[in-house]
């Protein structure tokens, strides 16, 4: 799934389909989006300036970082190479930054286009969601399988405001509690492990946001704002296609502007050669 606001985008692999899905924003004026800025670490400090030049991590240009068997594998996926200083360049260096990409916002839906009566199943990078509407009108979002025997829970069905488990009709509420095992006698407690992971999400601007770090806790400050949305008569039109291809093809795309006379000539677009 790929959801695009004006000038950024982020996009999402599916993992049960070749198809992809397209949330597209597209404004009439533009905004101004900073980017988010990076913290490069090494080992003798936890904090320095940008393209500043480390002695603690060096690999040849033309090899990638080592892979240190003593770290997670979570924790490997964090390590990420960055571009170099001039200088490293130079020497032939290259920096390794501490990234932890859970600890970011994500879109996950257009609010007006989320279901009311049904939940529905998302994809973030690796991570599959479900994310639905509680008896109290409250967005919630879970790990999609549930605790019992990792059924997709997606594709259960609400139960006075309550998601139900298509499998066993195990129930779940609020930050992902089990509140109802059908097959437990009706004075039975039912165990805390029984519950689901939940994800904080948040209603901005006509999108739903997803914060993917279960470590640290959301920051707001990190929310993506649009100016524009919010001036008096800014108007905007919302879309949703479902694309063949993987969302790396896509970004390449929407970063190539030359194509657009020629593509999308004859086409609703009001691009024309």
């Amino acid at each position: 799934m790929a959801l695009v606001h004006p000038l950024v985008s982020h996009t999402f692999p599916s993992s049960s389909t070749a198809s992809k899905r397209l949330t597209s924003t597209t404004a009439k004026s533009n905004s101004s989006i900073k980017p988010f800025p990076l913290i490069f670490t090494n080992k003798k400090s936890h904090k320095i300036s940008c393209n500043a030049v480390t002695d603690d991590i060096k690999h040849k240009a033309a090899a990638p970082p080592p892979f240190d068997h003593d770290l997670k594998e979570e924790e490997q996926d964090h390590r990420v190479l960055v571009s170099p200083s001039g200088e490293e360049e130079h020497r032939g260096e290259r920096v390794v930054a501490e990234y932890d990409w859970t600890e970011e916002w994500y879109p996950l839906y257009l609010t007006q286009d989320l279901p009311e009566d049904a939940p529905l199943g998302l994809t973030v990078f690796d991570k599959q969601l479900v994310l639905y509407r509680d008896g109290s009108g409250l967005l919630r979002c879970y790990e999609d399988r549930c605790s019992h025997r990792l059924a997709k829970l997606s594709e259960g069905q609400l139960i006075d405001g309550r998601l139900e488990c298509l499998y066993h009709g195990w129930q779940f509420q609020g930050q992902g509690k089990c509140v109802k095992i059908p097959q437990l006698p009706s004075d039975a407690k039912i165990p805390k492990a029984a519950c689901v992971k939940a994800y904080e999400v948040r209603d901005s601007q006509g999108v739903v946001w997803v914060w993917m770090s279960h470590k640290k806790p959301p920051k707001p400050n990190k929310l993506p704002w649009f100016e524009n949305f919010d001036r008096p008569g800014f108007d905007y039109s919302s879309t949703i296609h479902d694309l063949p291809y993987e969302h790396s093809i896509l970004l390449e795309n929407l970063m190539d502007p030359a194509h657009i006379p020629i593509s999308h000539d004859r086409t609703g677009f009001t691009a024309k050669r």
